[in-house]
């Protein structure tokens, strides 16, 4: 990647983070990288394109650092706890990532990532799916019950993907209402 293009993603990551979406402009990300505003342009066309390319890179960023945070030999209980729980840490404080559940940006940040990767073919889901399908073989849960909690937590990634607080208040803590009492139902 051009060295100038690099500064100006860097800086924007650091921008958005900082701001969000909506209080981020691009004379803002042109003067922190050192440059005129007309020099961003011989790069990105606006800011939705700056940031769809930083919230995809910070994604995938926090997406291996959730792996690796996550203790996987512990009992699946703890294992989900961690993982649905690191999801909601590393999301929703995350400036640049919780614009997925803003409705003013979401539904282009979802157009691209449907576009980007279609379901089932994104290692991390892959990873997850097939880890914890692990996890609970060792448990020795049932073949039915393995297939109703991968169902479950197929539905939670759609509800993720197709919602945001437009169509329910508080969707956020209602979906991680709904995990926890998923998670303690299922191996009680």
């Amino acid at each position: 990647m051009d060295e100038k293009k690099s500064r100006i993603k860097e800086t924007a990551r650091e921008v958005f983070l900082q701001n969000g979406y909506k209080n981020t402009n691009i004379a803002e990300i042109a003067k922190r990288s050192g440059m005129a505003v007309g020099s961003f342009y011989k790069y990105y066309d606006s800011k939705e394109d700056i940031f769809l390319e930083v919230y995809f890179s910070e994604n995938e960023e926090v997406r291996e650092r959730i792996i690796r945070s996550i203790d996987w030999d512990a009992r699946i209980e703890h294992v989900l706890e961690q993982f649905f729980s690191a999801l909601s840490e590393n999301i929703l404080k995350n400036n640049i990532l919780r614009e997925w559940y803003n409705p003013s940006v979401s539904d282009k940040i979802r157009e691209n990532y449907r576009a980007q990767a279609a379901p089932g073919q994104s290692s991390f889901r892959r990873f997850i799916t097939e880890t914890l399908t692990g996890k609970m073989e060792q448990k020795g849960l049932s073949s039915q019950t393995i297939a109703k909690t991968l169902k479950v937590m197929e539905l939670i990634y759609y509800m993720d993907n197709h919602m945001t607080g437009k169509e329910i208040e508080d969707y956020e803590e209602t979906l991680r209402t709904l995990v926890e009492y998923f998670i303690k139902g299922i191996f009680a």
